[in-house]
């Protein structure tokens, strides 16, 4: 922690009073990801519950905002720690987690019963999947040139449109 807060250009024991440890430090780093990732997508976001909320969820995320660069790759860095940690930074994950699928359920949930998402779907699972594909896919995209990314990004909101209507029942 003091090598943190002397890289930083601040006192050696002012991160580790304020966070206490290593583990305090990234739960308060998961809760203002959190925070600015949300604060940025509802700023952009003029979606529609439903459909168009999911597919704007996906847009945003897979985005190329400057701004958002290092919030991706602080995510990317913390989420490795996952596999490293018990306690307080996997509960914050699994908060974070939770709350994302949970956000991409229920307008799942909504597009279904508008007619815009097939109704043979489990939207528990698709939420999963959609936020598990899309921490991938943002990973692959780290350090990726701009026409590349919005490539990507395009590719892959068609790819779950497609799922998300295809056949509709």
């Amino acid at each position: 922690m003091r090598e943190i807060g002397s890289r930083s250009g601040y006192s050696r024991a002012l991160t580790a009073h304020h966070y206490g440890d290593k583990e305090g430090l990234l739960v308060a780093m998961i809760d203002q990801i959190v925070v600015n990732i949300r604060t940025a997508r509802l700023a952009h976001s003029q979606a529609r519950p439903g459909l168009e909320s999911v597919l704007d969820i996906v847009h945003f995320t897979l985005g190329r905002d400057p701004a958002q660069v290092r919030t991706l790759q602080a995510f990317h860095a913390i989420l490795a720690e996952r596999r490293n940690t018990e306690g307080a930074v996997a509960e914050a994950l699994e908060r974070m987690t939770n709350e994302s699928t949970t956000h991409v359920e229920a307008e799942l949930r909504i597009g279904m019963e508008a007619g815009e998402i097939r109704s043979d779907l489990d939207p528990a699972v698709e939420a999963i999947a959609i936020i598990g594909a899309m921490r991938g896919v943002s990973a692959q995209l780290i350090g990726a040139s701009h026409d590349r990314a919005e490539a990507v990004r395009h590719a892959f909101v068609g790819i779950i449109e497609r799922g998300l209507r295809h056949g509709m029942k």
